[in-house]
């Protein structure tokens, strides 16, 4: 059993790497960085997680986690949206520059943790993370919507209302196109398997 000290410090680790990651590049952050953000040695560090890249993961969920315990059992599309909104910095921060050694490791880390959380068994997944779950391809329709989302984000000035406004509603009305596909691909199938 893990000890409420080694927990503790482990979400110290997380928590400081996600804060890094609110004003700057993943490969741009040095262990040294993390680990004065934390107040831990650099030898503690290593305890926890193997590099920075493997802290990614552990930032990922916790922006999950802190989604999932928001007291909510479905989220809207504009929630949906908020979330990716409110988070595009730590979320456009860990993509690596596709020229950076860390960018194949990096990408396999956010497919398996997609995959991860699209295949979980577990009943306390958010709305969107259902909806990918009952698309055809799941895998392609998560990294479809990530890019997605980043490229429309990566367009706008967030920080200016009018503009934040715009996003918004782009981003509602594909995530309620994506569920209506999805409805439609359940009943669809659900009427083929009838009919065999």
């Amino acid at each position: 059993m893990v000890s409420y000290a080694r927990l503790r410090t482990r979400n110290q680790i997380t928590m400081a790497m996600l804060t890094l990651l609110k004003t700057h590049r993943i490969e741009n952050i040095e262990v040294t960085q993390i680990c004065e953000a934390a107040f831990i040695k650099r030898s503690t560090f290593y305890r926890y997680f193997h590099d920075k890249i493997d802290l990614s993961e552990a930032v990922l969920d916790k922006l999950l986690e802190n989604w999932q315990n928001d007291g909510q059992e479905e989220h809207t599309a504009a929630e949906i949206a908020d979330f990716f909104m409110d988070n595009y910095d730590v979320l456009s921060h860990l993509r690596v520059d596709p020229n950076s050694r860390h960018y194949a490791e990096t990408q396999r880390i956010l497919q398996n943790w997609l995959m991860t959380h699209i295949t979980a068994e577990t009943e306390s997944a958010p709305a969107v993370i259902y909806k990918i779950r009952r698309a055809h391809d799941p895998m392609l329709l998560s990294v479809f919507l990530l890019e997605g989302v980043f490229g429309v984000l990566a367009q706008a000035n967030l920080s200016n209302q009018r503009d934040r406004l715009r996003v918004k509603a782009f981003l509602v009305e594909v995530v309620e196109r994506i569920d209506q596909s999805s409805r439609w691909l359940v009943v669809e199938l659900t009427s083929f398997s009838i009919i065999v």
